[in-house]
């Protein structure tokens, strides 16, 4: 947007730094509205931690599995979330083709990889996981990607995939 307005010979509110960082630091996704040079305002995007999911992450962690999240958030964004969810790491701003990198590091390591996902930008992690989940309430392409649906769509199913898989 910096780029955009200064090209147009705009103005930069002197708050807008500190509005996009506050929203950033509370987890959420600052979203600038401007109408040709003029910023009009900053829009609080946030995506809720779903109740429950912070434990359902650690009874994972406890049976020595990993869970890290990689989300095209920006890095303050992710942390939040991160946090938030009782993730062991994330990886922000991210690619489609940085998901794949993460989870071929992690295979090379030895390791088992699930992936839960729900976009088209999903789908080719999806293919590379060594166990794709895909949403119900995601696209077409995810779930033709994934090895299997959640129809609930649940991320922390996996904990029931890998204890069905353990017994």
């Amino acid at each position: 947007i910096r780029a955009y307005i200064s090209e147009m010979n705009g103005k930069i509110p002197s708050d807008l730094e500190t509005k996009v960082m506050e929203i950033s630091n509370l987890g959420g996704t600052p979203l600038v509205v401007c109408k040709n040079e003029k910023i009009l305002g900053v829009i609080y995007l946030k995506d809720t931690v779903k109740p429950g999911l912070k434990e359902r992450f650690d009874e994972l962690r406890k049976m020595g599995i990993k869970t890290l999240m990689c989300t095209g958030d920006n890095p303050l964004t992710a942390a939040t979330i991160a946090k938030e969810a009782g993730l062991d790491g994330f990886i922000a701003e991210c690619k489609p083709e940085d998901k794949i990198e993460a989870i071929k590091k992690e295979q090379a390591q030895g390791k088992i990889v699930a992936m839960t996902g729900d976009g088209t930008n999903d789908a080719p992690a999806l293919a590379q996981a060594d166990v794709g989940i895909a949403m119900n309430s995601g696209t077409q392409a995810a779930k033709e990607a994934a090895n299997m649906i959640d129809l609930d769509s649940n991320p922390t199913k996996i904990l029931e995939v890998v204890e069905i898989g353990k017994g």
